[in-house]
């Protein structure tokens, strides 16, 4: 069947839908970047620009339409903003609304951000099924993340899938079943990692060996007396922190209650104004929306912490120094594995929340921002003639601490090696596939849909 990829980035529905043997007629994509790049790679599909400015009549006919439209207005990480989306991404998905209005293809296939069908208390999503619905579709959605069908990426997105109703009201959407996960598959990021890759390698920077090396002393020394190591978010400010937060804020309590309290890492509060007492509380007392009281999660978080380090106040308090010199992100971190407690066992990410650990068969998202692309501290010395991007050859001090996922190896996450990336930055190909849907994933679902 003819099929056109619109908002079409690198062109993973493209991918998919082609390995089932249909053809692409059209494309759009609005970043003449990603234009250039998907007439290297599909030199025979004609692709256009900005959406907004094609006329409908002047897409050829097709019967099914894809696309992975804008997410950011309906992302946890973006404004949320949806429909009222300030930029106007919102109002793109009226743009797929009017090119079905005049092509009546028979199947719809999108893509979105998991949090598409809880927008706006579900109010987004319920508008999407009845503009769909009045154009004449039956449809239907859910949200699958790649690592359910053992590839090794956690990236749960929305997919709408949808049949055009016939003369008598019917679609087929009713023998319509969306794949099923399968438990028994284990994905396994050593299996898209290759060792002998030698392709614009970013090893850990040296300024982060040191802070990796605290917080495996921390890990060692925690778990060598509990045994486990706690599923809370460590936050280091609370260590030796004794100000009152159960019932108001500190930032909106007396000044006499505050002073003399201990703030972030058991500084003294001291003062004569309510902004020089909470310059030295940890950041997120500073300021508050909350001029009554914590959410309890909040209050959980903070008493975790303070009893962490009461169990370890021996020897924590000689290792702060290590961590607290640190940017403030790196001071913070989240184990979420329960296997051994060896870091170069595992998946290292970097967040604004702080160092995330993950185990190998948890690959995260493979992120818009490089800054959060999954650190592989278990991959040894790369081969011979790896250089920086001076020219200059790497020491195996340079990857003491590992090296960042390649962008070979997200291509791989993505299903997307086969693709030529040349004329991309790192920068531009990791942003490309953040954007981009999961090839395997669309085509699973692309099989049962489209008969």
């Amino acid at each position: 069947m003819r099929f056109i990829d619109l908002f079409a980035g690198l062109g993973g529905f493209h991918l998919a839908l082609s390995r089932l043997g249909h053809e692409c007629v059209f494309a759009s994509e609005i970043k003449p970047k990603l234009q250039k790049l998907y007439k290297i790679n599909f030199p025979d599909v004609p692709i256009k620009g900005d959406i907004t400015k094609i006329k409908a009549e002047d897409i050829p006919s097709h019967e099914i339409l894809c696309g992975g439209f804008p997410c950011q207005p309906f992302s946890f990480s973006g404004k949320k903003q949806g429909f009222e989306d300030e930029l106007g991404r919102g109002n793109l998905f009226d743009e797929i609304c009017r090119v079905l209005a005049y092509h009546h293809p028979k199947y719809i296939f999108l893509e979105n951000v998991s949090a598409l069908p809880g927008h706006d208390e579900g109010r987004t999503w319920m508008v999407i099924q009845q503009k769909l619905n009045d154009l004449g579709y039956d449809i239907d959605g859910r949200v699958f993340s790649p690592h359910e069908f053992g590839v090794p990426q956690h990236r749960p997105r929305f997919y709408i899938v949808g049949m055009l109703r016939d003369e008598n009201g019917n679609s087929g959407m009713r023998k319509f079943h969306f794949p099923q996960p399968d438990e028994k598959l284990v994905s396994d990021v050593r299996t898209v990692v290759d060792l002998m890759d030698n392709d614009a390698l970013q090893p850990v920077r040296r300024s982060l060996h040191p802070v990796f090396d605290a917080w495996q002393e921390f890990v060692y020394n925690v778990t060598k007396r509990d045994g486990y190591m706690p599923s809370h978010c460590i936050f280091t400010m609370e260590f030796g922190a004794d100000y009152e937060f159960e019932d108001t804020p500190p930032a909106f309590q007396p000044i006499e209650r505050l002073r003399g309290r201990r703030g972030a890492y058991g500084k003294v509060l001291e003062g004569n104004t309510m902004e020089e007492l909470i310059e030295d509380l940890p950041f997120y007392m500073q300021k508050t929306k909350y001029n009554v009281t914590y959410p309890e999660f909040k209050k959980v978080l903070i008493r975790q912490n303070r009893d962490l380090y009461q169990r370890h106040k021996d020897w924590i308090d000689s290792w702060l120094p290590k961590i607290m010199k640190y940017p403030r992100t790196q001071r913070m971190l989240e184990w979420s594995t329960n296997q051994d407690w060896d870091f170069r066992n595992h998946v290292i990410q970097l967040r604004p929340s702080g160092i995330r650990i993950r185990s190998l068969n948890y690959v995260p998202t493979i992120t818009l921002c490089t800054t959060a692309t999954p650190i592989l501290p278990w991959v040894p010395f790369p081969p011979d003639g790896a250089v920086d991007k001076k020219g200059n050859p790497y020491t195996p001090e340079d990857f003491r601490w590992g090296r960042y996922i390649s962008h070979n190896e997200a291509a791989r996450i993505q299903s997307m090696q086969e693709l030529n990336y040349n004329g991309l930055s790192r920068l531009q190909k990791f942003k490309a596939l953040g954007n981009a849907v999961n090839v395997d994933v669309v085509e699973m679902i692309a099989r049962r849909l489209i008969k």
